[in-house]
């Protein structure tokens, strides 16, 4: 059975279908070691990208982090908990989610993590114009 990247809103906030969407199809990419091009182009050319302390800008510095957060792991599939929006229009995000990893040693792991996420619309597609991960990143152990 695939899985399914869907997440829970909050009753009372409408969300744009697409931006639902976009959200989906991040972490289902993010989850494919060999989609580089496909997650870069998620992101704006000039993004912000913070994962636990590593701050990356743009493309070229979202790329080496991308590659490297591949350098131990097999597999990992992302769970999207929650979804919290700043407002029924906000293009801002608070996200809950686990994601469990397969390491290249056959080890196993799973952390929870914490997002916020800043979207844009250019050119009638959405992308991260700023994305930062909240995760303990000693708990999968290699």
């Amino acid at each position: 059975m695939p899985h399914s990247y869907e997440s829970q809103y909050p009753d009372d906030v409408t969300v744009d279908s697409a931006i639902v969407k976009f959200l989906q199809d991040f972490y289902a990419v993010s989850d494919r070691p060999d989609a580089l091009e496909e997650y870069l182009d998620l992101f704006e050319k000039d993004a912000t990208f913070i994962l636990a302390s590593k701050t990356s800008k743009g493309h070229d510095e979202i790329r080496p982090m991308r590659l490297n957060m591949w350098e131990h792991v097999k597999s990992r599939e992302h769970t999207v908990h929650k979804v919290f929006p700043f407002g029924s229009s906000s293009r801002e995000f608070m996200l809950y989610g686990t994601v469990k990893f397969s390491f290249k040693n056959d080890q196993r792991g799973q952390v929870d993590w914490a997002a916020r996420a800043v979207l844009s619309n250019g050119n009638g597609a959405w992308r991260m114009s700023f994305y930062q991960v909240y995760l303990d990143t000693g708990a999968p152990k290699r």
